[in-house]
């Protein structure tokens, strides 16, 4: 099945929520946000028995001279502060579970989005999502972007669900996969 983010399909969000159940994810990402972690603490965090990260950069976390300009651009109501506040803290919550385990690519940049479940009954609910939806608001389609994002989603315990899992392990193996380079502060 095709996702985008801008036709009738289902947006990678739509997918999480409707298809996920108890069972472990994987989640492979260039970038993140926390209202995209937040989003998953909320929608699929009580099903998810496991979560591994593979990330990239957090959108936004630019220098602080930068920062600044950025804020002119955006709508920063006191509302919106304590909003994002809030969001920030949910999604530190999430990462700081004993069942979250997170690393990042260390030197190398990690550019490859893949999801990855594996249920706890049956496998033919198994599924994968790969494309290029980071793991963002505008990635997984939560909120507008110019981007135009594609992923292909399928389920079952198929060669490519296979062989994704398989990559993935061997990605989070590498001597170059870090647990202390993630952002939890």
């Amino acid at each position: 099945m095709i996702l985008d983010n801008e036709n009738k399909n289902l947006k990678v969000h739509e997918w999480l929520k409707e298809y996920t159940e108890k069972g472990s994810m994987d989640i492979v990402t260039g970038y993140f946000t926390v209202g995209a972690l937040a989003y998953l603490s909320k929608q699929v965090n009580e099903k998810i028995k496991a979560f591994r990260f593979v990330l990239g950069d957090i959108v936004n976390f630019d220098m602080i001279q930068d920062r600044t300009i950025d804020l002119l651009n955006e709508n920063i109501t006191v509302e919106a502060a304590f909003k994002l506040s809030k969001v920030a803290q949910e999604a530190v919550e999430f990462l700081k579970q004993d069942n979250v385990e997170a690393k990042t690519l260390e030197p190398n940049f990690c550019h490859a989005k893949v999801y990855l479940f594996n249920p706890e009954q049956d496998e033919r609910h198994k599924y994968f999502i790969s494309g290029s939806s980071n793991l963002t608001e505008a990635g997984i389609g939560l909120k507008q972007t110019n981007n135009v994002e594609l992923n292909i989603a399928e389920t079952g315990n198929n060669n490519q669900y296979q062989e994704l899992m398989n990559w993935f392990n061997e990605v989070w193996n590498r001597k170059q996969a870090h647990f202390d380079k993630t952002i939890i502060e």
